[in-house]
């Protein structure tokens, strides 16, 4: 396990994929930062660190499909794969360490967008809002990780049990913005009103007429509900949406689902891998 891990991991300081990634991430995290001082002379806005802070949420979990589905691919199309299996390698190692690497990718990602957003943003809009404590600062962060460790569970799942390199970047990179539509959906659903108005306006003689409250036919409510906020904090789409809003609801419960989710993908990842055929 230590040989291949060592492997991947100078793979990785050399890829040029992960290279883009990490620009992407610090151009992002200054770009925010800029853009939020501009609106703040401009119009005299208040933003406060954390509307910046936290866009790695939903930004590393776009980056890191585009990224596991070529690192991994490259596997299978150069053959590497299958001299580690003749070599001696277990198949375990070998998907263990793909996995490793991919978490540490994204992690690497966050931490990287994270030190240049705070480097350039506690000196253009100051520090966290002093209303919100820290340890919900810290919880968020550590939800975030849990949450990119299972995108990674996801994407190797894919990339180590599809050989075609380019099919392999679709499933990964579609099923990211799927999760994404679906969790935006879903938290849209919550957040609808449960009813419209009261309505004012004035008639044709210039009265004032107000009209009461109107129910809202896709306010979402009873079981339907519950169902919804369960969705809403299991899926990886709808956390990403949560994650983004300060403060978050319930991190620890979705670092849990986050867990779960890992779990889940990487123990039917391992069992399939070790049946499939390598060619």
């Amino acid at each position: 396990m230590n040989k291949l891990l060592s492997a991947h991991f100078a793979r990785l300081i050399k890829n040029k994929c992960f290279r883009v990634c990490i620009l992407l991430m610090v151009f992002m995290a200054v770009f925010r930062n800029i853009n939020c001082y501009r609106l703040i002379k401009n119009y005299n806005s208040v933003l406060p660190l954390e509307s910046t802070f936290f866009t790695y949420t939903w930004l590393a979990p776009i980056l890191l499909p585009v990224f596991c589905s070529l690192f991994l691919g490259t596997e299978f199309s150069d053959g590497t794969i299958r001299n580690k299996l003749i070599i001696g390698h277990s198949r375990s190692s070998v998907y263990l360490s793909s996995l490793i690497v991919c978490i540490m990718a994204g992690f690497l990602l966050c931490l990287i967008y994270m030190a240049f957003s705070f480097c350039t943003g506690v000196p253009l809009l100051g520090f966290f809002a002093s209303t919100i404590p820290m340890q919900v600062i810290l919880s968020i962060i550590g939800c975030s990780f849990v949450l990119l460790m299972a995108f990674a569970a996801i994407h190797t799942f894919v990339a180590m049990l599809n050989q075609n390199r380019s099919i392999t970047s679709i499933i990964c990179i579609l099923s990211v913005f799927l999760l994404i539509m679906i969790g935006s959906y879903i938290d849209s659903s919550l957040n609808a009103p449960e009813t419209w108005g009261p309505y004012v306006y004035m008639s044709d003689t210039g009265e004032i007429i107000q009209e009461p409250d109107e129910p809202n036919p896709y306010y979402v409510s009873g079981t339907k509900r519950d169902v919804y906020e369960f969705l809403n904090e299991f899926l990886p789409g709808g956390q990403i949406i949560l994650l983004d809003s300060i403060p978050a609801a319930h991190p620890g419960r979705m670092s849990i689902y986050s867990g779960l989710i890992t779990i889940g993908f990487t123990g039917f990842g391992m069992y399939f891998f070790q049946k499939k055929d390598i060619k």
